[in-house]
């Protein structure tokens, strides 16, 4: 190959070798921007976790779940408590007979049933439906009545005739069961302020969520960015190998193309200076750049 032909294929190169020298930087801004993007979701992230910890601070969520721990115990032992006392009470009606015997009860507008089937009603609706704390107040009060005016007139209709042991199993029913009622209604207080919590956390997990599939795929497509950086890496090593084959075959190195090119410059200014000082003017920055540029 004469050095023409080499000139030529020199001259390819050095095309080539510019146009992905463009395309390599612009790879490498790519993969930089994709990387810190994803570190701004990171950071995001984590500023979620800080800001659920921080409500879970601020609405004494532990304090709140060592409340409840404490009232299902109770209620377990006021159950118990509640089971027993039936219990005794059966066995003391069955041992005495009821000197008076009257018909159905009615409590208000509604019979002992009715009473019964309601409260029935209305515990269900407070187990299964999501309630403000105004209106599940209002509907553990109201079961709270009924209870009590069952229990009362059940007393009544069976107290008649018997012992006072009776009696005071009966007193102490009525206050065991008063207990039993108001620590349900505490429990069901305390889950009431869980589920607010727990519904304020669960709008910052979805937003963690959303940031975590974004950095899933900003990652994504920096690991494929960085491939492609790597392999125009590769491809720009190779031709900058060959056009230092090509400048030794020619009896050139890249040191002396440097040289070369700064002398080429150097005189051009001296003849643009030596022009300009006959016309008693002098050479200008703006000047310089032109010859860089040339």
């Amino acid at each position: 190959m004469d050095k023409g032909a080499i000139r030529d294929e020199l001259n390819k190169i050095r095309s080539q070798i510019k146009t992905l020298k463009s395309d390599f930087s612009k790879k490498r801004d790519d993969k930089e921007t994709h990387f810190k993007k994803g570190e701004e979701y990171s950071e995001k992230i984590n500023s979620l976790y800080e800001e659920i910890k921080k409500i879970e601070t601020e609405n004494n969520l532990d304090k709140i779940n060592l409340d409840l721990e404490k009232r299902k115990k109770d209620y377990e032992e006021l159950k118990k408590s509640l089971e027993e006392l039936d219990k005794e009470f059966l066995e003391i009606k069955k041992n005495h007979k009821t000197s008076v015997q009257r018909s159905e009860p009615v409590i208000k507008t509604i019979t002992v049933e009715k009473a019964k089937k309601e409260i029935k009603q209305l515990d269900t609706k407070l187990q299964t439906q999501v309630l403000n704390l105004e209106k599940e107040s209002e509907l553990i009060k109201k079961i709270e009545q009924l209870k009590e005016i069952v229990g009362s007139v059940s007393g009544n209709k069976e107290t008649s005739g018997h012992s006072d042991k009776f009696k005071e199993i009966k007193k102490k029913l009525s206050v065991t069961r008063k207990k039993f009622y108001n620590v349900e209604k505490k429990i069901r207080s305390l889950y009431k302020q869980i589920r607010l919590i727990s519904k304020q956390k669960k709008e910052k997990y979805k937003e963690i969520d959303n940031l975590r599939n974004l950095k899933k795929e900003v990652f994504e497509t920096f690991r494929l960015t960085k491939g492609n950086y790597s392999e125009l890496g590769k491809e720009l090593r190779d031709l900058f190998k060959t056009e230092e084959e090509l400048m030794r075959k020619l009896g050139e190195s890249p040191i002396q193309k440097k040289r070369s090119n700064e002398k080429e410059l150097r005189v051009k200014q001296r003849e643009a200076e030596d022009k300009l000082m006959k016309k008693g003017a002098t050479l200008t920055t703006e000047d310089l750049l032109l010859f860089q540029k040339k």
